[in-house]
Order: structure tokens, then sequence, then C-alpha cells
């Protein structure tokens, strides 16, 4: 199962060739993450940041370009859990324009559960994992 978010690709998001600057892409990614967060589990990103002083800091990054989005494009994000460790989770990403279905790019980020505070990795509380469980592909 995977979890989907509709993003708008907006002005500040393409580059002189009128396409989106590479590094958005992972911004889409996290609006999608955050989107899962409001819509999905138990409490909202803003207050697992900012109240619990919790985060998921992104620790490696893989990606793939497979098709260009331009300005005014919406691209649906699709959100799937690829592994779940003791701190860690591998999240899985495509992204594809909603007005034909095209495979933008995919992108598979590993993020790390953390006190931001105290800047450590700490073992993810069972009230979200048993939220990404649901989510976790073959």
């Amino acid at each position: 199962m995977s979890y989907t978010s509709v993003q708008k690709i907006r002005f500040d998001d393409v580059d002189g060739a009128g396409i989106v600057y590479y590094p958005q892409y992972f911004k889409l990614c996290h609006a999608a993450f955050e989107d899962f967060f409001d819509e999905a589990a138990p409490i909202s990103y803003p207050e697992l940041i900012d109240v619990r002083r919790k985060g998921f800091p992104t620790v490696h990054i893989d990606a793939d370009f497979k098709a260009p989005l331009k300005y005014g494009d919406y691209v649906v994000m699709a959100l799937s859990v690829k592994k779940i460790g003791k701190a860690s989770l591998l999240l899985h990403f495509d992204g594809r324009r909603k007005r034909d279905g095209q495979l933008a790019f995919t992108a598979d980020i590993t993020t790390v559960f953390m006190d931001l505070d105290s800047q450590e990795s700490e073992p993810i509380p069972e009230e979200l994992r048993s939220i990404f469980k649901r989510y976790l592909t073959d």
C-alpha cells in the first residue's frame, strides 16, 4: 500500500530551462512525508518537530529522474515504506505527472528518527512504527 499526495509545481520550483530544478524533487518528497503525517499518523509533523522535539532527518538519497515536470504541472507523489529499522526508515517515492500518469522520478530516502535537542538517534516509537508498517511494501 502507498500513501499519495498531490503537489503543484510552482514558479520557484523550475529552473531557467522551465523544468523542475533537481533539488526541488526532494522538496516534493518531504512535502508528501509531511502530508502523510497530517493524514495517516496520530500526530502532525509540526507537532512532532515543535512539541515533541523529534524528527526524521534524511541521511541518504538515491534518485532517478525519468521525465520532466514543468511549471503548472501537478505531480502525484506515492510514498511507501521499504524497510523499518530500529531507528531508521527506508522510504520510497514515485512522482507521476497527474495529467498523463508519466513517471517523472523515483527516490529512495533513508531517514533516522532522532531527538532534535540531543541530536541523537532513538528507536522509532511504537505509535509511529505501527503506522509505517501499514505502508510497508514487499
